[in-house]
This record gives C-alpha cells, sequence and structure tokens, in this order.
C-alpha cells in the first residue's frame, strides 16, 4: 500500500558525472532503500561530429540492473530537445525530473530538509486541505442550472523550522526571521489571498501545476527567486494558496555571516527581477484593490520600504548638515513657547530655530519607537508558542549581542541590492556557502565584500552626525550614531574571534597585503581586483578574449543602460554635492550682523582642496608612466616586482597627498575643526561624483584580463593588439580615480581598524566577544589552533612586528587629526602672519565671532563701538528680523 500511494525520487542532475566515492555512497542508499528513484541527466556523444551532444533525462532505482560499467540500467530514458540546464541549476533540477512524477500531489523538498516521523502521520489531513476529497453533486434531473464556482487549492504551504537556530545570535535572528514569516505572516495572508510559493516543503497539486507551467520558473537573471513565479502563476490561473498551520519540516542552513547576508541580497537582486516581470505587470493590474494592497505590503512593498528607510536616514543627515551650519552661525532666541508669537525676540537679530529642533527631536523619538516596534511580531509568536519567559529571554539575548546593530545593515544590504539590481542589473545566483559559521574571515575580504553595499554609505552619513553632534548636539543623536556605526562595524563586530590579539594584528598583516599586491602579476584576492570589479558593473566587460588565465576570475557582465548611469551615477551624486556645498558656504559667509565683514572665497577653498588632490595625482601618474614606458621592460628582466614598487609609489603619494590637503583646509579654516569638517564633507561628495563622472562617460568596456593595470605600472603594452593604443590613454583615467579611491579605503580602512582598539584591549575580549556571538559558556568555547613551534614562531614575530606598524600609524593619524585641534591657539599665533592669496579670500578669518549681535559682544569689546557700530545696532534693534543684515558672502 505505501508503495502504491508514495514515491520519493531524488533528482541528481549530476549522477552520471559522480566520483567513484560518491557513486558508492549513492548504491549505499539504493541498496538501503530500493524503491528510491534517483532521476539524473544522462548525455551521449553527437550523431555528427562537432554537433552538440544529446542529453536524455533517465531514472532508476535500487531495482534496476547493475551494467558493466557499475551503473544501474534506466527504467525510463527520455531523450530531450537541448540542454535543460537555462538557469542557475535549482529550478533546471526539478523541471527535468518533474515528468517523473506520478500521483496527484507532489512535495517538493530540499536536500537540507527533513521530516520527523509525527509530522509524516500528519499527511493524510495535509491532503485533504485540498478539499477534492467530495463529490460535486449535480442533479441530473435539473439541466441548464449554472455550475458552483469553485476556485482549486493549487498550492498548500507548510512552514519551516529552522533547527540550526542554536548556532548564536545570527542563527538565532535568521531561524527568528523564518519563524515569523512562516507562521504569522503565512496564515495571515493566507487568509486574505495574498500567499504565494516561498520554496518548499509545499504541497503542491500535481495535475493543476504540471498543466499550468510547471512547479518554478528556470530562466538565468530573471529567476533568481525561482519558486514565487509557480505561485504568482497559480494565482493567475485561478488557483487558491492555503496555508497549513499544523505540519512543519525541519531545515538545517548555514547561519554564519556571509552566508546570511548572501541569502540577503538574493532575495534583494531577485526582487528587483520580479519587479520588472510580466507577472507582477498582471497581478499589479488585474488584482481587486484589497488583494493587490496585501500582495503589494507583502512582496515588493517590504523591500521598497527598505529603500525608503535608508533613504530617509540619508536625507535627515542631510537635514542636520544645514540646521548645524545654521545653528553655528546665527544667535539662536530665548524662545519661551509659552509667550505669543508676536513678542519681540531677544536677543536683537536672533533667530528663532528652536521649534525646527523640537521636530527633530520628535522625528527622532518617533525613529526610535518605530525601530522597537520591529520587534513585536517575534515576541507575539514566541509568547503564544512557548511562553512569557522564553520570550523575555530571547529579546535579552537578541540585545546584548548586539541584534539591532544587524538588522540595520541588513535593511541596507536589502536596499542596496534592490537598488542596484533595478538600476544596473546583473542579478545572479549567489551560493549562500557551506563554510564553517565559527571560522574568522579576514578584513580584506569583509571590507571588499560590504565597503560598496554598507561601510562608505555609513561613513559619510558619520561625518554627517560627527557635524551635527558638534554644533546641535542632542541626547537624540545617540541614535543615529549607534545606527551609522552598525553600517560600518557590523561585518567585523559578527565576525568569529575578531578581537583576539593575535589574530587581529596577522589580519592587519593581509590587510596591507591586500592593499599592495596585484600590480605585479595577477591576483583576485586583492585591492585592484576589488576596484576593477566594482567599476565594472557600470562601464561592463569586453567581448574580446586575450587567452590570459586572469580572464577566468571575472563573469560576464554587460554594460548598463546610459540612462541609468546618468541619473544612478552622475545626476544623484551630482545631487548629493551640492547638498554637502550649502552648508560649508553658509557657514563660511559671515551672516553675523557685524558693520563690515571681509567677504572670502569659500567657493574657491573648496574647489581647491576639492580637486588640487586630482591634478597632483594625474601628474604623478603622468611621470611614472612615462618611467614605466622607458624603463620597465628593461628593469622587469631582473626586478619582477618593478611595476608593484612604482605602484606602491603612487599609492603611497595619494594617501600623503589626501592628509597634506586636510591640513591646508585645517590652515584655511583658521584651525576651525568644525567648518574643516564641514569642508571635507563637500570635499568627498564633490569627488565621489568626479571619480563616477569619469567612470561613466570617459571609460570604455573592461577586459576581462588586468593585463592593461600591469602594463601601466611595468609599460609592457605589446600583446594588446590594436588596444595597445587606446589603452594607455583609458588607463590613465582609471589610475587618476583609482588613487583617490586607495586614499579613501586605506584611511577608512584603518579608522575602522582603530576603533577597534579599545576592544582589543579589554581584558578576555574574545572570551567575551564569542559568548556574545555563539552564546557558549567560556568553558565550551571552540578552542583556538594549534600551531606548531615552526608557525608559532613565525606568528610571533609578525605579530610583534605589525604591532609596531599598528600603533606608528595610529600616532601618525591622530597627530594629523587631533594634533591641529589641540593646538589650535598655538597654531593660530604661528600662522597669523601668513596671508595666501589676500585677493582670492582662500583663508577664512579667525579672529572674529560672526554669531554675535547682541549688546552684550559690543560691551565686551568697546574698541569696535564707533559711529557706524551704533548705527548698526540701531538699525537692527527697528528691523527686529534683521533680514536685511544676513547675506551670504563668498
Amino acid at each position: 500500500m505505501a508503495r502504491r500511494k508514495f514515491k520519493i525520487c531524488v533528482s541528481m542532475q549530476r549522477y552520471a558525472k559522480f566520483k567513484k566515492e560518491e557513486m558508492e555512497n549513492t548504491e549505499f542508499l539504493l541498496r538501503a532503500y530500493p524503491d528510491l528513484q534517483i532521476a539524473y541527466l544522462d548525455e551521449e556523444p553527437p550523431l555528427v561530429e562537432g554537433g552538440e551532444p544529446r542529453l536524455y533525462s533517465a531514472l532508476i532505482d535500487g531495482h534496476s540492473e547493475l551494467m558493466e560499467n557499475g551503473m544501474r540500467r534506466p527504467k525510463f530514458r527520455v531523450q530531450l530537445s537541448g540542454n535543460p540546464i537555462l538557469g542557475d541549476g535549482k529550478s533546471d533540477n526539478q523541471n527535468h525530473a518533474i515528468i517523473f512524477y506520478r500521483g496527484e500531489y507532489i512535495q517538493l523538498v530540499d536536500a537540507n530538509q527533513d521530516n520527523y516521523l509525527e509530522e509524516c502521520l500528519k499527511i493524510r489531513s495535509v491532503l485533504a486541505e485540498f478539499e477534492e476529497m467530495t463529490v460535486e453533486n449535480v442533479s441530473p434531473y435539473t439541466p441548464g442550472l449554472p455550475p458552483t464556482k469553485f476556485d482549486p487549492v493549487a498550492i498548500l504551504g507548510a512552514r519551516e523550522y529552522i533547527f540550526s537556530e542554536n548556532i548564536g545570535i545570527l542563527g538565532d535572528v535568521a531561524a527568528g526571521k523564518e519563524q515569523t514569516f512562516g507562521t504569522l505572516f503565512a496564515r495571515t495572508l493566507a487568509q486574505i489571498g495574498g500567499k504565494l510559493h516561498y520554496g518548499h516543503p509545499d504541497f503542491l497539486n500535481g495535475i493543476f501545476m504540471t498543466t499550468r507551467g510547471g512547479v518554478s520558473k528556470a530562466q538565468k537573471g530573471l529567476h533568481l527567486n525561482e519558486d514565487i513565479y509557480a505561485g504568482m502563476n497559480a494565482l493567475l490561473r485561478g488557483g487558491r494558496i492555503k496555508h497549513c498551520e499544523y505540519y512543519q519540516c525541519g531545515k538545517g542552513r548555514d547561519l554564519g555571516f556571509g552566508s546570511i547576508l548572501n541569502f540577503t541580497t538574493k532575495i534583494g537582486t531577485g526582487m528587483g527581477e520580479q519587479m520588472l516581470s510580466r507577472e507582477y505587470y498582471y497581478l499589479g493590474t488585474q488584482l481587486p484593490l484589497d488583494r493587490f494592497l496585501s500582495f503589494y505590503y507583502a512582496h515588493p512593498g517590504f523591500h521598497i520600504n527598505n529603500l525608503f528607510i535608508m533613504l530617509s536616514v540619508q536625507l535627515f543627515m542631510f537635514v542636520m548638515i544645514h540646521l548645524g551650519a545654521l545653528k553655528d552661525q546665527v544667535v539662536v532666541c530665548d524662545y519661551n513657547p509659552n509667550k505669543p508669537i508676536t513678542d519681540e525676540l531677544k536677543p536683537i537679530g536672533c533667530r528663532n530655530i528652536e521649534p525646527i529642533m523640537d521636530w527633530v527631536v520628535r522625528c527622532s523619538l518617533s525613529i526610535v519607537i518605530v525601530f522597537f516596534i520591529s520587534f513585536v511580531p517575534l515576541v507575539v509568536q514566541e509568547l503564544t508558542e512557548r511562553g512569557f519567559w522564553r520570550a523575555a529571554t530571547r529579546l535579552g539575548r537578541h540585545f546584548c549581542s548586539c541584534s539591532p546593530a544587524f538588522e540595520v545593515f541588513v535593511c541596507q544590504i536589502y536596499a542596496n541590492s534592490l537598488l542596484n539590481d533595478l538600476a544596473f542589473g546583473g542579478a545572479r545566483y549567489i551560493g549562500t556557502g557551506r563554510g564553517f559559521a565559527t571560522a574568522r574571515i579576514p578584513f580584506g575580504i569583509l571590507y571588499s565584500r560590504f565597503a560598496g553595499p554598507s561601510i562608505y554609505l555609513g561613513a559619510r552619513s558619520l561625518m554627517m552626525v560627527l557635524f551635527a553632534t558638534l554644533t546641535i548636539w542632542g541626547i537624540h543623536l545617540l541614535y543615529f550614531w549607534a545606527s551609522l556605526l552598525a553600517l560600518c562595524t557590523s561585518p567585523f563586530i559578527f565576525n568569529p574571534h575578531q578581537f583576539a590579539w593575535d589574530d587581529f594584528f596577522i589580519d592587519y598583516r593581509d590587510y596591507l597585503r591586500w592593499l599592495s599586491r596585484g600590480n605585479s602579476r595577477a591576483n583576485h584576492q586583492s585591492w585592484i581586483s576589488f576596484c576593477r570589479l566594482s567599476r565594472t558593473r557600470i562601464t561592463g566587460y569586453k567581448r574580446k578574449i586575450l587567452g590570459d588565465p586572469s580572464e577566468k576570475l571575472s563573469g560576464d557582465m554587460a554594460r548598463a543602460k546610459f540612462t541609468n548611469i546618468v541619473f544612478n551615477e552622475i545626476v544623484g551624486p551630482f545631487l548629493v554635492a551640492i547638498l554637502c556645498i550649502i552648508p560649508y558656504l553658509f557657514i563660511n559667509a559671515q551672516t553675523g550682523d557685524l558693520p563690515e565683514p571681509k567677504p572670502t572665497g569659500a567657493l574657491m577653498r573648496l574647489a581647491v582642496v576639492a580637486f588640487a588632490p586630482i591634478a597632483v595625482n594625474a601628474g604623478i601618474l603622468a611621470g611614472l608612466f612615462g618611467m614605466a614606458c622607458c624603463m620597465g621592460p628593461v628593469f622587469s628582466m631582473c626586478c619582477k616586482k618593478f611595476g608593484g614598487v612604482l605602484a606602491a609609489i603612487a599609492h603611497g603619494l595619494a594617501v600623503i597627498m589626501l592628509f597634506a590637503f586636510f591640513e591646508v583646509m585645517m590652515f584655511l579654516e583658521g584651525f576651525s575643526f568644525t567648518k574643516t569638517l564641514s569642508g571635507m564633507i563637500a570635499m568627498v561628495a564633490i569627488q565621489r561624483w568626479f571619480y563616477k563622472l569619469i567612470i561613466s562617460l570617459a571609460l570604455t568596456r573592461e577586459f576581462k584580463t588586468d593585463q592593461s593595470n600591469l602594463a601601466f605600472w611595468n609599460g609592457k603594452w605589446y600583446g594588446l593588439g590594436l588596444h595597445a593604443i587606446s589603452q594607455p590613454g583609458r588607463e590613465l583615467l582609471c589610475k587618476i580615480t583609482e588613487l583617490g579611491m586607495f586614499s579613501a579605503d586605506f584611511i577608512l580602512g584603518h579608522v575602522i581598524l582603530f576603533f577597534q582598539l579599545p576592544v582589543i584591549l579589554f581584558p578576555y575580549a574574545d572570551r567575551i566577544h564569542s559568548t556574545m556571538l555563539f552564546w557558549l559558556r567560556p568553558s565550551r568555547q571552540i578552542r583556538p589552533p594549534i600551531y606548531s613551534s615552526k608557525q608559532s614562531k613565525l606568528r610571533k614575530k609578525r605579530v610583534i612586528r605589525f604591532t609596531v606598524v599598528y600603533f606608528l600609524m595610529l600616532v601618525v593619524f591622530l597627530a594629523l587629526v587631533v594634533g591641529p585641534v589641540v593646538a589650535k591657539n598655538i597654531l593660530i599665533d604661528a600662522t597669523k602672519s601668513v596671508n595666501i592669496m589676500p585677493d582670492m579670500g582662500l583663508q577664512q578669518p579667525h579672529d572674529t565671532y560672526y554669531n554675535n549681535t547682541d549688546t552684550a559682544y559690543w560691551e565686551a569689546n568697546p574698541d569696535l563701538v564707533d559711529d557706524g557700530g551704533k548705527e548698526f545696532r540701531e538699525g537692527a534693534h527697528q528691523n527686529k528680523n534683521a533680514n536685511s543684515k544676513f547675506k551670504l558672502r563668498f
């Protein structure tokens, strides 16, 4: 009876190409369970030489006879019209095996899923949910009656239980999301008709699904999330999708930081592709309003909401720097909300910005409240299923383990993956990995993986919130500090053993090597490869193949559409630059009510500091390029690292130039750190826009090989054919952008490493950190690896050497950044007589207070009280708002 009612078919598309050990394991299963069926792809050589090989879908089981080659003779063998592997493999694997299913219902189960025995006993009740056990009652004596309208049940959803949740905080967060999505969310959507097919272990009405588009879609790129398209097809063709509360399937999943974020990126880019699909168009135009809203908020609306959250944070930061510049330059009125608004504002010439500041506080408070509301679904689910104590302890563990920081980071990854897919395309399957979740990932790999999606945005926003802290400090800014720090530091907070002393400084050595390698010979684990890869999403790859081995390190990527490039890479950054320039100009515009302010060239000052490093880098590159062309082919015969040395010189000088022009900005701003910080925010925005402008409009497609990069430093341009004429000019433009990006990555990476120093110096930091991540007592934690005596000596030497380098770099950074702030008065006295280009007004006066307009200022400065001063104060008193006295002078 069981054999007649139930069949299990495993789809192994690689069975015919198994190795000896894999084949032995398969045979063991077939002997243990003879009724187990295996569907695989069988390949035969083409009938005509040079033609396509012939492919067959074959089916075997434990009863199939063994052939001489050790394989079993297939029971069924169906020739296919071509290669069925069109997409990323998973959906094709299902589709080629679906022809061998028998029966009315199909349950699709992944290889990492399993049922408990008690769950299997429920299957009879689960199948009754398809509502096909009652026969339609039609009276033969009353013909002509309209048939009763009946929508068949196409899919019956079931929830998953991720039993690998006890791996620690990340596993618990990921499992909690699946638990909430598969219970509260799914049951609600099923009631209102908005549920779709989200994967396995759902039960499918086999006849309905196989005659209406199949169980999954397999087009590469578009069908990245292949399962949901089956649900949309069923919904569009009149089927119903229900949810089963009492049945669940156990699932094991790798829940390391990288695996979770890879899965998040896959879901985000897949949603971008779904928004472009015809199924979304049909659902969006044909569903009634109630079901459409349910569908929207359950699927694309969730991801668009993440996008709007991160956009709101960025807009809020722009508001903060504008308010900071305003408050820094005007006198704030003595505001009393109990007095009528018609009363005279005091002191004279003040600006009443207290209502705006109160609005900022209210907005911040509302954001914090919404943040806590986001934890409600999991708490409610845990409360109803496991009780109050379990819900309270689980929530407490989440907060103690920095779970909110991880949530902020995941929100940004969702937003970035969706935006990039809509703008540039290129959605592809990302293997979630099966590595050890307890293994430490090097700093360079983490930085290269998450710099583009999150770290750069977090660093720019942190500069803005630092400026807001210096100008309009309030306790509510702590929330933004925590959220924005999470964007920069989450990959390292959740990296196992990140704060182990020896591993940290060996990792620092690897980070420096990651920055410097790849310019003498091709190396995909290098900064230059990361830079080229981030650039190719805009430029795309050339179709020409040079036959270099490094070509295999790159995939195939088309150039993005020009309109998308213009709006995303030119217009957007340009608007950001404008929004950053305005507060800088205002804070330098001398908006106070002094009689005769001396105008300064703030815009010229900003242009010099923003574009002078680029010009200096271009000059250095031109000189080194000539040196490489003249000397490279000769010196490379004896000095294999000649190109690497030239690249190191250029990169080192680029970092020095960036620091030098920071000091220039400090000097020109009269050693005012607040104004300098405003200028650096504007400078970063301008340079970012300028580099994107070059990459978007001036660069042609990229070679898949990195031969052009190597040729720029060693002068060996032969081997490129006619491209040897055009590539040097293109590569010079690439190197101009690369030097600016390298200096930014060098400084940003070191700042992140310096922020980790207090944690490293804390006693037992690694044990506490491991307890936070894995929820293991110190006595039960995984022991560090055991090294041989030779390896231990080598590690100790490296740790000592790079500890010295690390602290030397820390001293240099502090001297260059903090030193001018601490020694401000000394430096002002020493440079008081220096005046660079007085006609252009490059220097901002530092001995005048522009934000004092009340009588106390004039009493404190009696030498300024003259006829002009008296007339000025009288005019300001007559005009209570003194709007005519507030002028922007650039």
